[in-house]
């Protein structure tokens, strides 16, 4: 005798919807991935602020005690140049931090825009951009709002700081020739604001740069439409024999 059985409920149907569970597990590594990267590049930086601020702290010590000149000249040059030649490293780094957080936003984005294909319903209530509409948080669209977010990121910040020890080498450099107080200051203030200028342009032409590749991968990969999934009918009984 055959007896109705009931149609699976939704956790069941969700459970063997294999594409759906794909999608999910990919999108939870995804997150995973752009989390570490985040706590990397957070890592680095705060690193580099601590080494560079200690190195100021001890150079000024330095600088004001009654050791010897020659002595006190060469352990605030070797200090200095320590942490010159580690804010280049690192500024790079934060770059690739930056570049690789692009990459997984791209591919979380990419993978939120199939899950609202699958269900459209869902579009009005999700917030994040998709590849098919802003959402309500657009990107800055206007050149100098982009260049400012670009200005106060990590690899940006820690450029600056490069900026500050780099003006404040050439200034102690021009001091140890004798140079005038101005000269000294005019001196400091030039190679900040070179240094500086050439920091954010690195940091805008590498932005740029991802952007365009991850728009190269987007237009050789094109993204099919989807249509939607049918939902089994739960009014009718399924019979087994």
């Amino acid at each position: 005798m055959a007896h109705p059985t009931p149609a699976p409920d939704a956790a069941r149907r969700a459970a063997d919807d294999i594409e759906l569970t794909v999608a999910l597990a990919e999108y939870t590594k995804i997150l995973e991935m752009r989390r570490a990267v985040s706590d990397q590049a957070h890592n680095r930086y705060n690193f580099f602020l601590v080494i560079a601020t200690a190195v100021a702290a001890v150079s000024a010590g330095l600088l004001g005690s009654a050791i010897d000149q020659n002595v006190k000249i060469g352990a605030v040059a070797t200090l200095g140049t320590l942490v010159l030649l580690m804010g280049p490293a690192v500024f790079a780094r934060q770059l690739r931090y930056t570049g690789a957080s692009q990459r997984y936003g791209l591919a979380e984005q990419t993978l939120r825009t199939y899950l609202v294909r699958r269900a459209p319903d869902l579009a009005p209530f999700v917030l994040l951009p998709t590849l098919d509409d802003n959402g309500l948080f657009p990107p800055p669209a206007s050149r100098f709002h982009l260049r400012m977010r670009d200005a106060v990121g990590l690899a940006a910040t820690i450029g600056l700081v490069n900026s500050a020890l780099f003006a404040m080498g050439g200034g102690l450099l021009a001091a140890a020739a004798r140079a005038p107080g101005w000269a000294v200051t005019v001196l400091a203030l030039a190679l900040f604001a070179a240094a500086a200028a050439l920091h954010l342009w690195w940091v805008s032409r590498t932005v740029r740069a991802n952007f365009a590749g991850n728009q190269r991968l987007l237009a050789d990969r094109p993204l099919p439409r989807l249509t939607r999934p049918e939902i089994p009918d739960q009014s009718a009984p399924h019979l087994t024999p």
